[in-house]
C-alpha cells in the first residue's frame, strides 16, 4: 500500500498573546480522506488553532501546510484547498439561501459566472437545501443555517473542510443528517474533514482519527479505536470456571457473577473464544459487547 497524502499538516505551531501561550508547540497530521475529530475543553486553544489553519490569524511560530502548501509562505494556494466554518455561520437574513451562496461564490474570481452558478446549485443539492433555496434565510431553522454554512464551505471545491462546532444547537434529527452528510461527502468526493465538537458521542460515531489538546498543548493523537482500546465482552455461561480455563493463551478473564465472566479482547479473539467454548461443550446463555465511550476517555485525559 502506497504512502497516503497528507491533507493537513500542523507543524510545531505556537501562538502567544503577550507572555501567554494560547497554542504551544502543537503538531499533527490529517491524511487525505480522514474524518478527524479535534477535541479539547473550553479554553484549550481549539478555535485559535482553527483560525490559524484557516489563515485568519498568523502563528507566532511554526506553520500549517494544506495539501503540501504552506499557509505562511504560499498562502493563496494553501487556502484555495480549504473550506471552513469557524464558530457559527452568519448570513444576511433578508437574502435567500441561493442569493447568499451566489454572493459568496464571487469570492472565487478564478471561476466564470457560469461555473459559480453551477457550484452554487451543486452545493445546495449536496446539503439538501435545493427545495428551500429561494426562501429567505430568516425562515431557516438553525439546522438549515448550519447546512447552508457547509454549502458555503464547499463552494471552492476544497480538499479539506474544517468545521468548528457544526452540530451546536441541532436536534437529534439535525445531528443525524449532518453525520450522514459528512460521511457521504467523504465517500462521494473524497473530502477530508477536521471537526471540532463537544458532542463526543457524535464524534465517536463519525471520526476515524482524533486529536486532543489541553491548555494549548497536544495530549493525544491517533486512530479512534486505539484510544478506546479493545471492547469488554461479558459472557453468561453454564460453567464459569471451565470457561475461564478454556480461554486461549494470552486472554485473561475475570469472574463477575455466579454465571458470568468478562474478557477484554478484539473481534477476532472473541470469535476464537466462542469456538473454544463451543468445542468444550460450554453453553453460552448470553453475550454482551461493551465498548468504552469516548466521553469516559476524554474526561480521564483532561483531568488535571
Amino acid at each position: 500500500m502506497g504512502k497516503r497524502t497528507m491533507a493537513l499538516e500542523v507543524d510545531r505551531v505556537v501562538k502567544r498573546v503577550r507572555s501567554r501561550a494560547l497554542v504551544n508547540q502543537v503538531s499533527f497530521e490529517v491524511e487525505e480522506g480522514d474524518i478527524c475529530g479535534f477535541l479539547g475543553p473550553n479554553g484549550a486553544g481549539k478555535t485559535t488553532l482553527i483560525r490559524i489553519m484557516a489563515g485568519l490569524i498568523k502563528p507566532t511560530e511554526g506553520d500549517v501546510r494544506i495539501a503540501g502548501h504552506s499557509v505562511r509562505n504560499d498562502r493563496v494556494q494553501a487556502l484555495s484547498q480549504i473550506g471552513a466554518i469557524v464558530e457559527s455561520p452568519i448570513f444576511f437574513s433578508y437574502l435567500t439561501g441561493r442569493q447568499a451562496l451566489v454572493n459568496l461564490a464571487r469570492l472565487h474570481p478564478e471561476l466564470s459566472s457560469k461555473a459559480r452558478r453551477s457550484r452554487v446549485e451543486e452545493a445546495l443539492e449536496q446539503v439538501g437545501l435545493s427545495d428551500r433555496a429561494n426562501d429567505r434565510i430568516s425562515t431557516y431553522s438553525l439546522g438549515m443555517k448550519q447546512r447552508l454554512g457547509i454549502a458555503q464551505a464547499l463552494l471552492g471545491e476544497p480538499r479539506i473542510v474544517i468545521l468548528d462546532e457544526p452540530a451546536n444547537g441541532l436536534d437529534p434529527m439535525g445531528m443525524q443528517f449532518l453525520r450522514k452528510q459528512i460521511l457521504q461527502l467523504r465517500k462521494e468526493r473524497g473530502l477530508t474533514f477536521l471537526i471540532s465538537s463537544h458532542l463526543l458521542d457524535e464524534i465517536q460515531q463519525v471520526c476515524d482519527r482524533l486529536v486532543m489538546i489541553r491548555q494549548g498543548s497536544l495530549v493525544w493523537k491517533g486512530r479512534t479505536d486505539e484510544l478506546h482500546g479493545p471492547p469488554m465482552w461479558v459472557y453468561r455461561v453454564t460453567e464459569v470456571e471451565r470457561a475461564l480455563e478454556a480461554l486461549p493463551n494470552g486472554l485473561l478473564g475475570n469472574r463477575v457473577g455466579a454465571d458470568t465472566f468478562q474478557v477484554e479482547m478484539n473481534e477476532e479473539e472473541a470469535e476464537a473464544v466462542n469456538r473454544r467454548l463451543q468445542a468444550e461443550g460450554i453453553l453460552v446463555l448470553g453475550l454482551e459487547k461493551r465498548e468504552r465511550r469516548l466521553e469516559e476517555v476524554f474526561i480521564e485525559m483532561m483531568a488535571p
